[in-house]
């Protein structure tokens, strides 16, 4: 880097071992001791100072005093290169920060399901290992999740996929159970420790709309058991749907992992099967591009407690 060109716009080519060594000359009070600052022999840093002259057209050290000296030129350029050094000082510490992680920022889309369950977990380990990381969260529905990783808005989403993407990369992290919610007293429900999909077809559906994975995941595993579900309400908002149920209107399905943020009263949550609902749960990337530092941690850290997660599960018999 240091011998590296550096072509200005008036035909110049300069390096940054000239400026470093005419900085250090306009410091010392004689080229012995400026080359020894810069671990250079005399000779080596008089040839780097004519090379520099010649390069410009101009002195820059008046050589007849006993004292090394700038003179009117070599002040003025001194100026500008001390500058020019502690901002490229400055730029290369900034950059080291960012590759140890010690500064930056990163953007992740979130499912609103996962925003208070594994969300809060990454934004609290990433404040302990890396506490100069400022982490932004945008909660987004499942289409509009995966635009925003698309577009740039985020880098990276916590989502599902909606299907193949030569653009984006899926991981998949966690499996998530889908359950069915139903009215307190519902007679069907409250007899059964788990419901098949045949059984809920006559019952009225609350269901979401189509740019949610909750509707991706619930019509797929409709189609493949041959049925279609009595809708009577169509929601965004999972906390409409609850309210929904609870005023007995139908029943509706959700995902486990947010029955932990909403209010239950008066609900009965039962698991649907034949065939099971599930939903995988992952990463969303940008194919080919690079991953910035807090990005990595970010994704680090979103690896480390799902694999936990997991990992508790098995432990405790559920798969």
């Amino acid at each position: 880097m240091e011998n590296d060109i550096i072509h200005t716009d008036i035909g110049m080519n300069l390096n940054l071992r000239q400026l470093r060594a005419f900085a250090a000359g306009a410091r010392a009070g004689s080229f012995s001791e400026a080359a020894r600052t810069i671990n250079l022999t005399q000779p080596g840093y008089s040839l780097i100072i004519r090379q520099l002259e010649e390069e410009i057209g101009m002195k820059l050290f008046d050589r007849t005093t006993r004292r090394l000296a700038l003179t009117p030129a070599g002040r003025e350029f001194a100026l500008r290169v001390d500058k020019i050094l502690a901002d490229l000082d400055n730029a290369c510490r900034d950059l080291e920060d960012l590759r140890l992680r010690r500064r930056g920022k990163v953007t992740i889309a979130v499912l609103p399901s996962t925003a208070s369950t594994f969300v809060p977990k990454v934004v609290q380990m990433l404040a302990r290992d890396h506490p100069g990381l400022s982490v932004s969260i945008l909660e987004r529905l499942a289409a509009p999740l995966i635009e925003s990783v698309s577009t740039g808005e985020a880098d990276f989403g916590f989502g599902i996929s909606l299907g193949a993407d030569e653009e984006l990369r899926f991981t998949p992290m966690i499996q998530d159970r889908l359950v069915g919610l139903f009215p307190a007293g519902d007679e069907l429900a409250e007899g059964a420790a788990a419901l098949g999909w045949q059984q809920l077809i006559t019952r009225p559906y609350v269901c979401f709309v189509d740019n949610t994975s909750l509707h991706h995941h619930v019509d797929r595993a409709a189609r493949e058991s041959g049925l279609a579900l009595n809708v009577v309400s169509e929601v965004t908002y999972m906390t409409t749907a609850v309210s929904l149920v609870q005023a007995g209107i139908g029943f509706t399905i959700l995902p486990e992992l947010a029955l932990g943020s909403l209010n239950l009263d008066g609900v009965i949550i039962r698991p649907v099967i034949d065939p099971p609902a599930v939903r995988s749960i992952g990463t969303i990337t940008r194919a080919g591009r690079v991953k910035s530092p807090a990005t990595l941690a970010a994704l680090d850290a979103l690896d480390r407690i799902c694999r936990d997660r997991s990992s508790r599960l098995i432990l405790a018999g559920h798969s």
